[in-house]
C-alpha cells in the first residue's frame, strides 16, 4: 500500500465518491463520514481504498446470513445486545487510540448464537463508522476482549464459515487502523481458542495480540488505565456507555436497514473493466 505523508480527507472522500458513481452496481448512497473512513484508514491511498471498499461490499453481498435482515431492533439482535457487551468507549484524555470493549454478560452457552453475535458486531461496527465523536486521528483501534465467562461450550457454538468471513472482513475490508488487540482474563484453554482462530489470522494481526491473565496488571503497560472498565480499576462505566449505544442504535435504525447503503445491484454492473470481478474471486479463495 502506498502511503502519502499528507492527505486531505474531504478531497479523498470526494474522489472516492466520484469513482463509486462510475460503478453503478455498487451502493451509491454511502455516508460521507464513512467515505472519509476509507481514506483515513488507507492513509490517503485512493486505489487501496477502492479495493477494500469493493471487497467489503462483496463480502456483504455473498454472506446474507450475517449481512441480511439487520434490523437492530429485531429480537435476535436485541437479545445479543443484552447478553454481550459490545461497547465502543469514548476517547481517553492524552491518548489518540480508540478502545472497544467486548465481554459476555449472560454466560449461558445455549444463548450464544454465533451468527447473531457476528451480525450484531457488524451493526455496531457500521454505526461506529459514522459517529462524529469517533475521531479520525493518528491513533488506532484497540479492541479489548474479556474472556471472563467464556467456556468450551461456547467454542462449540462457533460457525467456522461465519468466523472466516468475520476474520476476512475485519482484517482486509474494515476501514479502520487496527493497532493492537488485547485479550484479558485469559482462560486455561486459550490454546484451543487460538487453534480455532489462527488459520484465519494474518501474521501482521497475530503480532498485535496481547494476552493477560486474570488479576494481572500487564495490560497497563500497553494502554491507559482510564480506558478500562471501572470494575477493573479504570474509569469507563460500561453500563453508561452501553445505554448510550442502545440509544444510538434506536435513533439510527433506518441507516442500518437502508439497503441502498449496503447492497450491490448486479443488474447494474457495467461491462467495463472494474475491480469487482477480481475481488469476487479473491473472496471465494
Amino acid at each position: 500500500m502506498g502511503i502519502e505523508k499528507e492527505f486531505n480527507l474531504e478531497e479523498g472522500a470526494e474522489r472516492l465518491k466520484d469513482w463509486i458513481t462510475t460503478q453503478p452496481h455498487l451502493p451509491q448512497n454511502i455516508h460521507p463520514t464513512l467515505l472519509q473512513r476509507y481514506i483515513h484508514s488507507t492513509h490517503g491511498d485512493l486505489e487501496y481504498a477502492k479495493k477494500i471498499f469493493i471487497l467489503g461490499y462483496t463480502l456483504r453481498q455473498n454472506n446474507p446470513t450475517i449481512f441480511d435482515n439487520r434490523d437492530p431492533l429485531n429480537s435476535n439482535v436485541m437479545n445479543i445486545l443484552k447478553a454481550i457487551d459490545m461497547v465502543p468507549l469514548p476517547s481517553v484524555e492524552g491518548c489518540e487510540d480508540k478502545f472497544i470493549y467486548y465481554r459476555l454478560v449472560d454466560c449461558d452457552p445455549d444463548k450464544f448464537d454465533f451468527n447473531d453475535v457476528i451480525k450484531t458486531f457488524f451493526i455496531i461496527a457500521d454505526l461506529r463508522m459514522i459517529q462524529p465523536d469517533v475521531p479520525m486521528n493518528d491513533g488506532g483501534d484497540v479492541p479489548i476482549f474479556d474472556m471472563n465467562g467464556f467456556t468450551l461450550r461456547h467454542m462449540t457454538k462457533v460457525v467456522l464459515s461465519t468466523l472466516r468471513v468475520y476474520m476476512r472482513y475485519t482484517q482486509e475490508a474494515h476501514p479502520v487502523r487496527l493497532k493492537a488487540i488485547h485479550v484479558i482474563n485469559c482462560t486455561p484453554f486459550l490454546d484451543r481458542v487460538m487453534c480455532l482462530v489462527k488459520p484465519f489470522m494474518k501474521k501482521r494481526v497475530a503480532e498485535m495480540l496481547h494476552f493477560h491473565l486474570p488479576n494481572s496488571e500487564t495490560i497497563y503497560a500497553h494502554l491507559p488505565k482510564a480506558a478500562l472498565p471501572d470494575e477493573y480499576g479504570g474509569e469507563q462505566s460500561i453500563i453508561k456507555h452501553k445505554e448510550d449505544w442502545f440509544n444510538r442504535i434506536k435513533l439510527q435504525r433506518d441507516y442500518i436497514t437502508d439497503g441502498t447503503r449496503w447492497k450491490i445491484d448486479e443488474s447494474r454492473r457495467s461491462n467495463g473493466n472494474d475491480l469487482s470481478g477480481t475481488l469476487r474471486k479473491l473472496e471465494i479463495d
